[in-house]
Parts: structure tokens; sequence; C-alpha cells
């Protein structure tokens, strides 16, 4: 399991220029996940945090084995791969915000979770084709073909599609501006500002023409 995970974070730490805590030793188990969080462990990636009561956390990440061990595979798919990019995105911005004295919420999480499966299965050339055409076929997976665990008009569900629908509309921008003229080192410069950008101005990002 924790190859899988920390392979991913070195993507991520790369990518953004961030120096995160080692994922392996926080990984949980799903009998550890279960007894935290109970049926939940059902979506399949669960980033567990908890505060003292000096104010510190403590977290814990706990990624399906069975989508491990799809990626271990010859029939590794890219939603597996997705599953567990997700949960290490969590762990890896959820650091980078607390190393930077910053709070962070769930829908933040999310979103950045959402560009963080699309930039990363870009770059590690997932898809068919030049990379402007991947780029296409990776954002209508991710963001037209999106489904979601949670009912529409719950707190959950709502949260997790104002997530995907901000992404998508932060992703169409960057597909636009960079990819269409394969600048990759212009890509990862914006992705990496917007990695440092505030809820507000990462929501307003998104309203960018």
């Amino acid at each position: 399991m924790a190859e899988i995970l920390t392979r991913i974070q070195n993507r991520l730490n790369e990518l953004y220029d961030v120096d995160s805590l080692p994922v392996e030793p926080f990984i949980c188990s799903e009998e550890e996940a279960r007894a935290a969080v109970g049926d939940a462990v059902s979506r399949g990636e669960v980033l567990l945090v908890s505060e003292d009561a000096d104010g510190g956390i403590s977290v814990g990440l706990y990624v399906d084995e069975s989508a491990l061990d799809l990626l271990r595979s010859d029939d590794a798919s890219l939603e597996a791969y997705w599953l567990a990019a997700e949960g290490v995105s969590h762990f890896v911005y959820l650091i980078f915000r607390a190393q930077n004295d910053e709070s962070v919420t769930q829908l933040e999480l999310e979103l950045q979770a959402e560009v963080d499966k699309y930039a990363t299965a870009l770059l590690d050339g997932w898809g068919v084709g030049l990379i402007a055409e991947r780029s296409r076929q990776i954002r209508r997976r991710l963001f037209d073909d999106a489904e979601y665990l949670d009912d529409e008009g719950t707190e959950e569900g709502e949260r997790y599609r104002l997530a995907t629908r901000t992404a998508a509309r932060v992703v169409a921008n960057l597909e636009r501006r960079f990819v269409a003229r394969e600048d990759l080192a212009g890509l990862i410069g914006e992705l990496r500002r917007f990695y440092r950008l505030g809820r507000r101005e990462k929501l307003a990002y998104a309203n960018e023409r």
C-alpha cells in the first residue's frame, strides 16, 4: 500500500514545490478507519483528523486496499488512481496549510483534490494522444462523468458538487491558457500559484476568464 501512496505524494510534492510529512506513518488499516468513522470507509478513502486539547491535530489516511491492488496490476484504471490520489491530496494539502499556520475547510480540500487529480493524471501521461487531447479526455471523465455518493440537497452532496463545478471551471481555464499551447512550464507555475490561494481567492479564480 505505502509505495503507491508515497509515489503519489512525491509527485504532488514535486508539482507544488512543497515538503510534506511522509504519508507512510499516517496510513490506517480498514479496521482502524472503521473504528473512527464507521461506514464512511465505504467511500474508499478517508482522511481522519482530530484535534487535541492543546489545539494540535492528529491525522490518519485510509485508502481501500482493493483500489491499490488494482493499481499494482495490469488492469490499473484511472478511477482507482484518482481514489488514491484524492486521499493523498487531502493529506498533503492539510499538512501544507498546517505548516503555514493556516486553517483549511472541507470545501478547500475537495476542490484542491479535484484539481490535483486532473493535474497528476495529465502530467503522468494518462489518456491517449497529444497533451491537449489527453487533457480533454481527463477533464470529461473527471467532471462530465462525475458520480456522487451523497444525495443532492445534503450538506455533503452540495459540498462535493460545488467543489466539482468549481474545479471544472479552474481546469477549463488552465486548459485554455496553457495546455492548448503546450506550455507545461506555465501550467505548473499556475498550478503552484492556485495551490497557495485561500478559499475566497480559489473560488474567485474559477470565475476568471
